[in-house]
């Protein structure tokens, strides 16, 4: 049986992954929360979220 969680479309640009952020943004949290990743890896994915949280559509372009 497949998780149709686990399946997600491909992530085009910058600009289609901050549209889907806010989907994407509490399976990050909850990945940095599992015993799956080790210290190292939570610090890195902790750091790539709270980079994204920054980012606004003012910093983006998105070309025609």
């Amino acid at each position: 049986m497949t998780d149709d969680r686990a399946c997600i479309p491909t992530i085009k640009d910058l600009f289609d992954f901050y549209q889907r952020w806010p989907d994407l943004r509490p399976r990050m949290v909850r990945l940095v929360a599992s015993p799956r990743l080790d210290a190292k890896e939570r610090t890195i994915l902790s750091a790539m979220i709270d980079l994204v949280d920054r980012v606004g559509p003012s910093d983006l372009s998105q070309d025609d």
